[in-house]
């Protein structure tokens, strides 16, 4: 082997292991820039003339300290909410893996909270949640585990939330998605959480973070103008 085609390979492996890394390193560090967030969901003119955007409606559910939530009664914070059952054994430790790191971005912010919803509420019992939630340090991090009634749950999670697809010859419904809810109870965005590779998974989480971030801005802008 001549030595030049030996410094083409090493050059060739260097590229294969060096570039992703900077690819990652660069995508870190990229420059937020502030995007105005849409209205998921269906809107109609109301009687006003003013677009009337979709919005989440009262559910009564159970957090992993037995306290009771109704998370459309919120008014002051951005909520990330996604669906998860204790049991599943991959999925979804890897999808609130993702939301416990977005969950740290902001654990001094107390305008987010994180809210993750059991699908399986008949086995994911109040002190079922507690041991799930101490996993994911979920108290430190203003997160909360929640339980309900199962009828209740899943309508609320399909038709408000807008998560989940029904899962033919299965109970579950079943996603890993966050969904990003104003404080006027709008759904603003729908992202994935999970990803094939380290990049793709650092990619998932930043998009989460710079919503969240679009929201906040357009808050403070607004409270600026009052």
């Amino acid at each position: 082997m001549s030595s030049f085609t030996g410094k083409y390979r090493v050059a060739a492996v260097a590229a294969i292991v060096i570039l992703p890394i900077l690819g990652i390193y660069f995508l870190a560090k990229a420059k937020w820039v502030h995007k105005e967030l849409p209205y998921i969901g269906q809107s109609v003119k109301g009687p006003n003339g003013k677009m009337e955007y979709h919005k989440i409606t009262d559910i009564e559910l159970t957090d992993h300290h037995g306290k009771t939530l109704n998370p459309a009664k919120n008014d002051s914070c951005v909520v990330v909410a996604n669906i998860f059952f204790a049991t599943c054994p991959d999925v979804c430790p890897e999808m609130n893996s993702q939301v416990q790191t977005v969950a740290e971005k902001f654990v001094k912010n107390p305008k987010v909270r994180f809210i993750s919803i059991s699908i399986d509420p008949e086995h994911d019992t109040v002190a079922a949640l507690a041991a799930y939630a101490r996993r994911f340090k979920a108290d430190k991090l203003k997160w909360q585990f929640c339980t309900g009634n199962k009828t209740d749950i899943y309508d609320w999670v399909m038709n408000d939330l807008l998560l989940a697809n029904e899962q033919k010859g299965s109970d579950f419904i079943h996603d890993d998605k966050v969904a990003i809810i104003d404080r006027n109870g709008h759904i603003r965005s729908i992202l994935p959480t999970r990803g094939n590779s380290n990049k793709e998974k650092l990619e998932a989480f930043k998009r989460i973070e710079e919503d969240i971030n679009n929201l906040l801005y357009e808050y403070r802008q607004k409270d600026m103008d009052k």
